[in-house]
């Protein structure tokens, strides 16, 4: 059993305020979620209301498997125009 951990850090284009920035977030997480069924935190980043940090974790068979979900949830998030992707780092355990 292998288990892929991501940590993704967003800058959020259009967020002027906590609220904005606590809209998209929600609507990501959901999104990865409903279509990845995979385990997502919120890392806090210091009220900064253009910056968001996600979690991301999921348990596969073998490393292949795990990769794969990782990548397909990569290139889902970059597709989203709300945001620009600052950073990612994958680690399969």
């Amino acid at each position: 059993m292998r288990v892929g951990v991501c940590k993704v850090e967003l800058f959020i284009n259009e967020s002027f305020s906590l609220k904005d920035k606590r809209r998209v977030m929600n609507s990501i997480k959901q999104k990865l979620r409903n279509r990845f069924n995979v385990s997502i935190i919120e890392i806090p980043v210091n009220s900064q209301w253009k910056r968001g940090d996600l979690g991301i974790s999921c348990v596969g068979l073998d490393e292949g498997g795990v990769r794969s979900t990782m990548d397909q949830i990569i290139r889902f998030i970059e597709e989203d125009d709300r945001f620009e992707v600052s950073d990612i780092t994958v680690d399969i355990l």
